[in-house]
């Protein structure tokens, strides 16, 4: 069985070779290391990885959410889109992340057209239940969906958006990664774990504005 020491080692490596996986396969401006904020980047994102402007159509796809209905990036045209992927049962990384989004919440305000997708990475252990209950634990507001399918599905979705997912004993490894989708439909900013709140709050205000 897995030490969580290694657990915490192999989810921050699966990260970080993720990033570096899409730094290398896809046209994007990395922050400088050290800088934050707007200057980060000349379309004045602050993200880890950002992307030009109309250049990477975000992958779509079809899962269903906590009410069972179904939800695809393109049916959400016209809103900023959070895109990351959790497991509703983790004790690690994911209530971390979620804690954050929640701050990004509401700091935006439950108006704004933020929509949170969350791709389930444990679809045998999330359910309904588990997923409202983790939601309301960390705050979430606004409109957010956890979204599950057949595992050949969610798959695939992993593998278009380079999320690496492995189980093991008691747990789910998992890269962690979160996504910004702009209205348009394009991928704009990547963010590894360890979420600056006040940074992505900054960037979903400015793919709004």
């Amino acid at each position: 069985m897995l030490s969580k020491p290694v657990t915490w080692w192999s989810l921050s490596l699966v990260t970080a070779v993720v990033l570096v996986a899409l730094v290398a396969v896809r046209v994007m401006s990395p922050r400088l290391p050290g800088t934050a904020g707007a200057s980060a980047s000349p379309t004045g994102l602050a993200a880890d990885i950002v992307i030009p402007p109309k250049t990477m159509p975000a992958p779509d796809f079809t899962l269903s959410d906590q009410d069972g209905k179904p939800v695809s990036v393109s049916t959400l045209r016209g809103r900023v889109l959070a895109i990351t992927f959790l497991d509703s049962h983790c004790k690690q990384l994911c209530p971390l992340e979620a804690e954050q989004l929640g701050q990004v919440q509401r700091s935006l305000g439950a108006e704004a057209k933020l929509s949170l997708l969350v791709v389930s990475v444990a679809p045998a252990t999330d359910t309904p239940a588990s997923e409202r209950a983790f939601a309301a634990t960390h705050r979430w507001s606004g409109d957010w969906h956890w979204l599950v399918g057949p595992p050949d599905q969610l798959a695939s979705v992993w593998k278009a958006y380079s999320i690496a997912v492995q189980n093991a004993p008691d747990n789910v490894l998992h890269s962690s990664v979160l996504y910004l989708v702009d209205r348009d439909g394009y991928e704009r900013a990547g963010w590894a774990a360890g979420l600056q709140p006040d940074l992505v709050t900054h960037d979903v205000r400015l793919l709004l504005s």
